[in-house]
C-alpha cells in the first residue's frame, strides 16, 4: 500500500512540473510574439516617417512651382493644376500622419501587452 501512494504521489508530482514547464513556454511563447509585434510596428512607423518626410517635400516643390507659375503669368489651367496637386499632396500628408499617429498607438499597446506577459512570468 505504502508504494502504491509514493507512486501516485510520484506521478502526480511530475504532472504538475511537466504541467508548469508548458505554462512557462506558452508565456515565455507570448513575450516573443509581442517582441515581434514591438519589432514589426518600429519598423512600420519608420517607414510611415520617411512617406510623409516624401509627401512633405513634394508639396514644399509643388508650393514653389506654383510660386513660379504665378510670376510668370500662367494661364488660370495651370494655376489650377497646381492647385490640385497641394491639395492632393495635403490629403496624402494628413493620411501619412493618421498612419504613424495609428502605428504609434499599436507600439504602445504591444509594449504594454509584453510588460504584461514578463510580469506575469515573474509571478510564476
Amino acid at each position: 500500500m505504502n508504494r502504491q501512494m509514493w507512486v501516485v504521489t510520484g506521478t502526480a508530482l511530475l504532472g504538475l512540473i511537466l504541467l508548469g514547464g508548458g505554462i512557462g513556454r506558452t508565456q515565455n511563447a507570448d513575450v516573443r510574439k509581442d517582441t515581434q509585434d514591438i519589432r514589426q510596428d518600429r519598423k512600420d512607423i519608420r517607414q510611415d516617417k520617411k512617406e510623409l518626410r516624401e509627401d512633405l517635400r513634394e508639396r514644399r516643390e509643388d508650393r514653389r512651382e506654383l510660386r513660379e507659375d504665378r510670376r510668370e503669368g500662367a494661364g488660370p489651367g495651370e494655376l489650377a493644376k497646381d492647385r490640385a496637386e497641394i491639395k492632393k499632396d495635403n490629403q496624402d500628408i494628413r493620411q501619412d500622419k493618421k498612419d504613424l499617429h495609428q502605428d504609434r498607438k499599436d507600439l504602445h499597446k504591444d509594449r504594454k501587452e509584453r510588460r504584461q506577459d514578463r510580469r506575469a512570468n515573474q509571478g510564476k
